[in-house]
C-alpha cells in the first residue's frame, strides 16, 4: 500500500521535473537489493522520497526489487501483480529529463530487466522486443555520453548474449540489426569491474562480478579461467547472495568443491533475506558430488520450499539418483516419479531429468558415481571408479558414455591428447544418437584446439557439435558451440 501512496504522490508533484541522484541512501538501498535485504532497501527508498521526491534513482530500484522477486521466487501471480506497476514507473522516466544520461540507461535497465523476466514465463515475443529496446537505448547512449559507466554493465550482457545466439535463432539478431560477441560483452564488464568504485559507482561492481562470473563459467572455453575473477571477490560479499551463489559456482566447476562447500553452509540466512532456496540446490549438488551422506536433506529443503518449477524436476532426479548410490531402487523410482510429475522443463537440467524419467532406464551405477565425482573435480577418484574391473557397459547410452567421461576427465587433468582420443571415441560412437555425449565431445574438443590455436580444427569441432542430432542440454550446448565460432572470427580478423 505504501508503494502505491508514493506513486500516487510522484504523480502529482513530478510532471517534467524529475531528476536522477544516486545519493548515499540510494547507493546503500542498492547493495542491499543484491544481498536480497529487499525490506532494509524499502526503508532507505521511502526516506528519500520523503527527503527528495523528485528522485528517480529510486524508480529503477523498486523496479530491480520486483525483477529479482519475480526471477529468484517464479511466481506467475507476483509476476502478473508487479507487470501493473510497470507501466507507471516506465511514465515517470518518459517525463523525466531526456537531457541527461541516466534518462536511457534507466530505460535500458527496466526494458532489460523486464525482459528476462518474461522469458522465464514464456513471453519470448515481447522479451526480445524489450531486448531489442534496451540495445537502441544503450548503443545511442554511448553515442551521446562516450564513456558512461552504468551503460557498460547492460551492454555486457546484450552483446554477450547477442554473441551466443545459435544458428536457428540468429536471424533474431540480424532482423533487429543487433550486432555483438561475447568477447566484446566480456570486456564491458571488466571495464565496469575495474572502473566502478573509483569513478564513484561502487553499486555497479557487485553486477559486473556476477555477470561475469556467469559469462566466464558459461560462455567462455575454459571454465577454470573463471578462478581469476575469485581474485574481485572480498570478505563482506559473502553477506551478498547473489555473489554467494556466483562464488559457490565458480568453486564448483573449477574443482574446488570442499571450498564451495563450506561457503555454502556460512551464508547468511534469517527474516531480513528474501528466501533463496536456489542456494539449498546448490548445496545438495556440491555435496551429492561429494557422494556426502546428507546430500538429500538440501534437495529436500529446497522442494520443500521452493514454489517455483526451474531446477524442481533436477531435484527430485537427484534426490533418485542419492538412495540409488545407497543401494535404494524403491526410493529411486518413487522420485523419478516426481519428476514427471512436478516443475518444467525450462532448464537443460530439468529436461535431461524429465527424459531419464520418461525412459525408465536406471543409470549405470559405475559411469553414475564416476559423474558426480568428476563433477566435484575428484577427477582421480573419478577415473578409478572408471577403471574397476565390474564396471559394466551394456546399453548403448552407457558405451558412448564411458569414452566420453574418460575424456572428460582426461581433459580435466590436463591430459588434452588422450581427451581428444577418447572424445573421437564419443563422437564416433554417439554421433546419430540424441544423447548429449557426442555434442558436448566435439564441443569440448573444440574449445581444446581452440586453445592450442589450432583454429581451424577448433572450427570444424565447433560445427560438428552444431549439427549432432543431441536432444539433452541442447540449448546451452548449442549456445557454446556459437558463442566459439564467435571467439575464432574475432581472433581471426585480430590476427590480419
Amino acid at each position: 500500500m505504501k508503494r502505491f501512496l508514493w506513486l500516487f504522490l510522484l504523480l502529482i508533484c513530478l510532471q517534467s521535473s524529475g531528476q536522477y541522484d544516486y545519493s548515499s541512501r540510494c547507493v546503500e538501498a542498492h547493495a542491499h537489493i543484491t544481498s536480497l535485504r529487499f525490506d532494509d532497501a524499502g526503508i532507505l527508498l521511502e526516506a528519500e522520497r520523503a527527503e527528495n521526491p523528485e528522485n528517480l534513482i529510486p524508480v529503477m530500484l523498486d523496479n530491480y526489487i520486483d525483477f529479482l522477486t519475480i526471477i529468484i521466487g517464479e511466481d506467475e501471480a507476483v509476476f502478473d501483480s508487479l507487470e501493473n506497476l510497470r507501466p507507471e514507473w516506465a511514465r515517470q522516466l518518459k517525463d523525466s529529463d531526456k537531457d541527461s544520461p541516466w534518462y536511457r540507461t534507466l530505460n535500458a535497465q527496466m526494458n532489460l530487466q523486464w525482459a528476462f523476466a518474461r522469458l522465464r514465463f514464456g513471453e519470448y515475443f515481447t522479451a526480445a522486443r524489450e531486448i531489442r529496446k534496451a540495445y537502441l537505448l544503450l548503443e545511442e547512449n554511448q553515442k551521446l555520453y562516450p564513456g558512461f559507466l552504468p551503460d557498460k554493465v547492460g551492454l555486457g550482457i546484450v552483446y554477450a548474449l547477442i554473441g551466443s545466439i545459435p544458428d536457428n535463432y540468429r536471424w533474431i539478431a540480424n532482423l533487429f540489426s543487433m550486432y555483438g560477441s561475447v568477447e566484446q560483452g566480456r570486456l564491458e564488464l571488466y571495464e565496469v569491474l575495474v572502473r566502478a568504485e573509483p569513478e564513484g559507482y561502487p553499486y555497479l561492481r557487485n553486477e559486473a562480478l556476477f555477470f561475469l562470473s556467469f559469462l566466464e563459467l558459461n560462455l567462455q572455453p575454459d571454465k577454470n579461467k573463471a578462478q581469476d575473477l575469485l581474485a574481485y571477490y572480498r570478505g563482506d560479499d559473502s553477506r551478498n547472495l547473489m555473489l554467494v551463489f556466483a562464488k559457490a559456482r565458480i568453486l564448483m566447476l573449477t574443482a574446488h568443491n570442499d571450498e564451495a562447500i563450506s561457503h555454502l553452509l556460512e551464508y547468511p540466512k534469517g527474516e531480513g533475506y528474501y528466501p533463496f532456496y536456489h542456494l539449498d540446490f546448490l548445496t545438495g549438488l556440491a555435496k551429492l558430488n561429494r557422494l556426502d551422506d546428507d546430500a538429500n536433506l538440501f534437495f529436500l529443503r529446497f522442494t520443500t520450499n521452493f514454489k517455483g518449477n526451474a531446477y524442481v524436476k533436477e531435484a527430485y532426479q537427484k534426490l533418485a539418483w542419492y538412495w540409488l548410490l545407497q543401494g535404494n531402487v524403491d526410493n529411486y523410482h518413487d522420485y523419478m516419479t516426481k519428476v514427471r510429475l512436478y516443475g518444467d522443463d525450462y532448464t537443460d537440467g530439468d529436461k535431461l531429468a524429465m527424459a531419464e524419467a520418461q525412459s525408465g532406464e536406471i543409470p549405470n551405477l559405475c559411469l553414475l558415481k564416476a559423474r558426480l565425482l568428476f563433477d566435484g573435480g575428484y577427477y582421480h577418484f573419478a577415473d578409478s571408479v572408471l577403471d574397476c574391473s565390474d564396471c559394466q557397459m551394456f546399453s548403448d547410452r552407457d558405451k558412448i558414455g564411458f569414452p566420453y567421461r574418460k575424456g572428460r576427465i582426461a581433459h580435466a587433468s590436463g591430459e588434452y591428447d588422450l581427451a581428444i582420443y577418447w572424445y573421437d571415441q564419443a563422437m564416433e560412437l554417439g554421433r546419430e544418437q540424441a544423447y548429449y555425449f557426442a555434442a558436448n565431445a566435439a564441443l569440448q574438443a573444440g574449445n581444446i584446439r581452440e586453445s592450442q590455436g589450432d583454429f581451424e580444427l577448433a572450427e570444424i569441432y565447433f560445427k560438428k557439435c552444431l549439427k549432432m542430432p543431441t536432444k539433452e542440454y541442447r540449448t546451452s550446448i548449442n549456445q557454446k558451440a556459437r558463442a566459439g565460432l564467435n571467439r575464432l572470427q574475432d581472433k581471426r580478423k585480430a590476427l590480419h
